[in-house]
C-alpha cells in the first residue's frame, strides 16, 4: 500500500494490517540525559519526482523547443526506420488519435525500468529500482544522452518490487492520465505563444524478468512465451531441472527447408505454426473478472486466472488509450545480448558453472531421445560416467587461442571498455564484463576469435549469428 493521496496519515497497510512504521531506539545524546529517544521510521520509502513541471520546462529553451518538434519537422520520410516515428506503433497511434498527433509538440514517451546494485556492491543482494522516461519527440542522437532522461521514480530496496511495482507505479499513472485527458498550460519560447501540452506513453522497455513485472504475464513457468502466450511448446528437462522451450522453427514460413531437419532440433518434423499476438483488447476480455491484489495476510490466497500465465492486470491499463497501443512492452536487446554471451563463452571454456554442456544435460539429451553421439555412458561399476566430446569441445590450445584474440584485441577509443582487463589467459577465463563489452564482443570480436580457433563448422554459425545481430 501507498501512503499517499487519501491514504497519507493512515499508520497501517489496509491490505494485511502491518505498520507503516519501524520504531528505532537511541541512546541519550548526552551524560545529563541517559534516556533512550525513541524515533519512528517509515518502512520504506519511494521517491518520486513529478513529470509536470519538467516537461514544461523542456520548452523554456528556445533551441530545445525547436528539438522537441523534430520527429514531425526534422525527420527523413523516405520508408526506412530510423527513428520510432517511423514504426507501426507509432502511426497507428497517429491514425486513432488525430487530435493528439495534429500538435506536434505533444510528446511521445517510453518507460524504462530495472533493478540494479548501487554503489557497485554486487556481491550484496540488493535492488534498487529506477523508473526512467524517454523522450521520443528528439532526435535519436539526443533522445537516449543521459541528460535527456528523465528519471520519474526510485524505488528503494532491498528487494525487487515483482509484481507490487504498480502500488509504486500510482503517481506516476496518475500525472499520465492527467497530461492525455486535460493537458497542462505550457509557454513555448520557440514561437513565444502557450498551447496546451500533451503525453502519451508508448511502450515499456526492460530485460525478459522486468517484462513480467511490468506486463503482468509471467516470463516462467509452462507458458512463459508471451508472444506464443497460451501455445508455447515447453518441456521440463528434470536433469537440468529448468523449463526448456521448444520448436523454435514453427516461426519459419510452411514450405521452408529447415522444418524437416529432424538430427539438427528435436528429431521430429515440425508441423506447428504460430498463432497471432494477444492484442491489449484480447488482454482486457481475460483480465475482465481479474481483481489484483498486492501484498495480502500470509497464507491468504490469491484471487488469479487458473492455469493462466497472467499474475495480474497491470496498471497501464489505466490508461485509456494502453489497450490500443501495437507494441506495449519492449525487450531491451543488449541484455539478451549479455545472456547470449555469457553461455557461449562460459560453454566454450567450460567454466564452472557458466557451461550449458554438462552431465545433466547430456542425461537430457537420452531422455529426449536426440543425439545420441551424446549421450552420457555408465561405466560398468557405475562408479563414474563417460561423455563424448561435442563438436564445439575446445582443446587447451585452441582457449588460449580465443582468449589471446580477446585479450590483444585494439579498439577505437570510445567504442568499448578495455575488454582485455576481463581475459585472464592463464585460468582460460572471461569474466566480470558489462552488457556493452557482451554486445561488442557478440557483434564483432567474437567471430575473429572463433575463426582463428575453431573450425568451419562452428565458427560459420558464430560469425552469421553475429551478423543477426548486427542487422537488429
Amino acid at each position: 500500500m501507498l501512503y499517499w493521496v487519501e491514504n497519507e496519515k493512515e499508520d497501517s497497510c489496509k491490505t494485511c494490517g502491518a505498520s507503516r512504521w519501524t520504531i528505532v531506539e537511541k541512546e541519550g545524546t548526552s551524560d545529563n540525559d541517559p534516556k533512550k529517544l525513541i524515533h519512528k521510521v517509515s518502512e520504506n520509502i519511494m521517491r518520486y519526482f513529478p513529470l509536470k513541471p519538467r516537461l514544461q520546462r523542456m520548452f523554456m529553451c528556445k533551441e530545445f523547443a525547436e528539438l522537441m518538434t523534430w520527429h514531425a519537422v526534422g525527420r527523413k520520410n523516405n520508408g526506412k526506420l530510423r527513428h520510432p516515428a517511423d514504426g507501426e506503433a507509432w502511426k497507428e497511434m497517429d491514425t486513432r488519435y488525430p487530435q493528439f498527433s495534429s500538435e506536434i509538440r505533444n510528446i511521445r514517451l517510453g518507460i524504462a525500468a530495472d533493478g540494479f546494485n548501487p554503489f557497485r556492491i554486487m556481491k550484496t543482494l540488493h535492488s534498487t529500482w529506477p523508473v526512467i522516461l524517454v523522450n521520443y519527440n528528439l532526435p535519436p542522437w539526443l533522445c537516449m544522452r543521459q541528460e535527456n532522461l528523465i528519471l520519474s521514480t526510485l524505488i528503494s530496496g532491498p528487494e525487487s518490487p515483482k509484481n507490487n511495482i504498480d502500488v509504486f507505479m500510482q503517481p506516476l499513472i496518475t500525472e499520465l492520465k492527467e497530461l492525455w485527458e486535460g493537458g497542462i498550460e505550457t509557454y513555448n519560447a520557440f514561437t513565444g505563444q502557450n498551447f496546451r501540452l500533451r503525453a502519451s506513453v508508448m511502450w515499456t522497455i526492460s530485460d525478459f524478468p522486468g517484462y513480467g513485472m511490468l506486463s503482468g504475464w509471467s516470463t516462467k513457468g509452462k507458458l512463459g512465451c508471451p508472444v506464443c502466450n497460451y501455445e508455447t511448446s515447453s518441456m521440463y528437462l528434470k536433469h537440468s531441472k529448468k523449463m526448456c522451450y521448444m520448436n523454435h522453427i514453427k516461426f519459419l514460413d510452411p514450405d521452408h527447408k529447415r522444418r524437416f531437419y529432424k538430427k539438427r532440433f528435436n528429431g521430429e518434423v515440425e508441423m506447428g505454426f504460430t498463432l497471432e499476438i494477444l492484442t491489449g483488447k484480447d488482454c482486457l476480455e481475460l483480465l475482465s473478472s481479474f481483481r489484483n491484489q498486492f501484498g495480502g495476510k500470509p497464507g491468504q490466497k490469491k484471487c488469479k486466472i487458473i492455469d493462466s500465465p497472467i499474475k495480474k492486470k497491470s496498471i497501464y491499463f489505466d490508461l485509456p488509450y494502453w489497450s490500443h497501443n501495437l507494441r506495449r512492452h519492449n525487450l531491451d536487446v543488449i541484455h539478451i545480448e549479455k545472456n547470449i554471451c555469457d553461455n557461449i563463452i562460459g560453454t566454450l571454456l567450460n567454466i564452472a558453472r557458466k557451461s550449458k554442456d554438462h552431465v545433466n544435460a547430456r542425461y537430457d539429451l537420452q531422455e529426449m531421445g536426440i543425439r545420441k553421439d551424446l549421450h552420457p555412458v555408465e561405466s560398468s561399476d557405475m562408479s563414474y560416467v563417460e561423455i563424448s566430446p561435442a563438436i564445439f569441445d575446445m582443446t587447451n590450445e585452441e582457449k588460449d587461442i580465443l582468449c589471446t584474440v580477446l585479450k590483444n584485441a585494439k579498439l577505437p577509443h570510445g567504442c568499448a571498455s578495455n575488454i582485455s582487463r576481463y581475459v585472464n589467459t592463464k585460468e582460460r577465463k572471461v569474466t566480470g564484463y558489462k552488457s556493452h563489452d557482451a554486445h561488442f564482443m557478440l557483434n564483432y570480436l567474437l567471430q575473429f576469435a572463433m575463426k582463428k580457433s575453431m573450425k568451419p563448422k562452428v565458427a560459420v554459425p558464430f560469425i552469421r549469428l553475429g551478423a543477426f545481430l548486427r542487422g537488429i
